[in-house]
Order: structure tokens, then sequence, then C-alpha cells
């Protein structure tokens, strides 16, 4: 190996660069000291309406014609949705991800908005398709489900 003078070690092999790319490094927002690790997949966030854009910081011109270009569904490519475990909290929360550039991220408590914005999350108020009758026996499971039947 060639050492940081430039000057090969005792064995005489060359090291090469490392070419795996580095973990990101994320911070607890509430104990800075502490890394947290993801436990979840990225929910990647989505675009459908002009002042959505306009709040990011584009004109309504510029909104207008990106969301024409990708036939009004826009996807957020630096930001989602993830979970994370911080050992000092013991826990897991959910963050919304900004990425600023190649290895500064921001973390944000996530509003109730994003979650209408992510991909691959179940609605909160249930799929609108569903009867209730169906939607109270989906969650009557195990034997307090069962009681209903007592009379069979």
């Amino acid at each position: 190996m060639i050492d940081q003078a430039g000057l090969p070690d005792s064995a005489g092999s060359v090291s090469r660069p490392r070419r795996r790319a580095r973990r990101r490094e994320l911070r607890c927002p509430l104990h800075p000291e502490q890394k947290i690790f993801s436990v979840s997949p990225k929910h990647h966030l989505y675009v459908t309406d002009v002042g959505q854009l306009m709040l990011r910081g584009l004109s309504k011109r510029r909104a207008d014609e990106l969301l024409a270009a990708y036939r009004r569904v826009l996807p957020l490519t630096d930001e989602w949705i993830e979970c994370f475990w911080c050992d000092d909290c013991a826990c897991t929360s959910w963050w919304h991800v900004k990425r600023h550039d190649r290895h500064n991220y921001s973390l944000n408590k996530v509003p109730r908005e994003l979650w209408e914005q992510a991909t691959g999350v179940i609605r909160v108020e249930g799929n609108p398709t569903v009867s209730q009758f169906s939607r109270r026996q989906a969650r009557a499971t195990g034997v307090l489900g069962m009681r209903q039947y007592r009379f069979l």
C-alpha cells in the first residue's frame, strides 16, 4: 500500500480509492449528537397542484409549465418521508427529509398534509370504495370478532 506521502508500504501493494458510496450521516433533531438510522423505505413525495410548487419557490408560470410537462403529477426527487430510529429517544419517528446537496439533509416533523402527497402509504381515512360493514369486519379479528357469531 502507499501511505499518505505516496510511498509504498512494506507489502508493496497500492491502495485504491474507496468506490462504495458513504452512508448518510443523519443526526436526530432532538438529540444533535446522536446518529439516527433508517428503519423504513423512503416514501417519495409528489406534487399535483401549482400552489404546492409555488410554496417551494417557483413562479406560477414555471409551476404550470412543469406540471403540464409531467402530466399534472410531478415527482419530487429531493424530498421524502422516512422513519428513523434514535438510540437516545429509544423509539422510531417519521421525518420529512429534504436533500439540499449530496451530503446535506434537513429533517422536519411530518405535517398531516404531506402524507397525502407520499407514494406507497395507506390513506388515513381508508379506501373510499370499501363499505362501513367491510371496514368494521376487517378490524374485528380474533376472539372478540367471533362474538357476533355465538349463535352458530
